[in-house]
């Protein structure tokens, strides 16, 4: 009797085991994320704060021990509202400098990169504890912006202006050929880049493509080379691939063909 409850208590003991390995390899990335957060602030004791009740960890204070114990991660800013759309771009990612002095707790929401999966996430916290210091709660992770090109009712164009680098422009005011201009720009693949505002910088062969209605732009493109490879750039709207064939195709209206 007494090994064949020994035998049970055993088999429950190990099935607990089993569960508990089980739900830990199966946490979610969020989750996983908040986990690790929460471990790299509550090393703030190695800063000899431990008996400061009135301090509140700064932004800094905070970035500094999450790049100290979670290198993978990096703070690209701090908000009271909320992240909801991935940066286009690391370099177009906020700032903290100005919040640098800060206690972390003025705000809500942190927006961090994850260089190992290249996710962003908006991760939220709330205070905790004398001293201050955030308590990670909830994880999410914000997806990339799908752009989608605009272009004019063919309809409304009464002329499109072509104009490259430097050069002087060329207006097209044939019908069939504002027809066609805009078919070939039909024919383009987004990326999740925003899109400058203004002409494009560090890019080469920049061809201005303005559509226009009644003597006023109603909308404007800019393509150009970058890297051997052939793009279209609408302000705050997105930059999109195109062929080389299809840029070239653009490029002969400025030749006269």
């Amino acid at each position: 009797m007494k090994k064949k409850l020994l035998i049970i208590i055993t088999s429950i003991v190990l099935i607990g085991i089993i569960c508990i390995w089980f739900l830990v390899q199966n946490k979610s990335a969020e989750q996983v994320i908040v986990d690790n957060l929460n471990e790299a602030v509550s090393n703030y004791t190695d800063m000899n704060i431990k008996d400061d009740k009135l301090y509140s960890l700064k932004v800094s204070d905070t970035q500094m021990l999450v790049t100290t114990y979670m290198p993978e991660y990096t703070f690209f800013g701090v908000s009271t509202d909320e992240y909801t759309v991935r940066p286009s771009r690391i370099e177009e990612t906020l700032t903290t400098e100005n919040e640098q002095d800060l206690p972390i707790c003025n705000f809500d929401n942190v927006l961090l990169y994850d260089e190992k999966s290249d996710k962003f996430y908006n991760v939220k916290f709330k205070e905790k504890g004398k001293p201050v210091i955030p308590n990670f709660t909830e994880a999410k992770e914000l997806n990339r912006t799908i752009f989608e090109l605009e272009l004019p009712n063919a309809s409304l164009v009464e002329s499109i202006s072509l104009k490259k680098n430097s050069d002087s422009p060329i207006v097209i005011s044939n019908k069939d050929d504002v027809g066609d201009i805009l078919d070939i720009l039909e024919g383009t693949k987004p990326t999740t880049k925003s899109g400058e505002i203004g002409t494009p910088i560090r890019v080469e062969n920049i061809i201005n493509v303005d559509f226009i209605s009644k003597e006023n732009v109603i909308s404007r493109l800019f393509l150009y080379e970058d890297k051997g490879k052939y793009f279209i750039e609408q302000t705050d709207n997105g930059v999109y691939t195109i062929s080389k064939e299809d840029y070239d195709l653009i490029e002969n209206y400025l030749k006269g063909n």
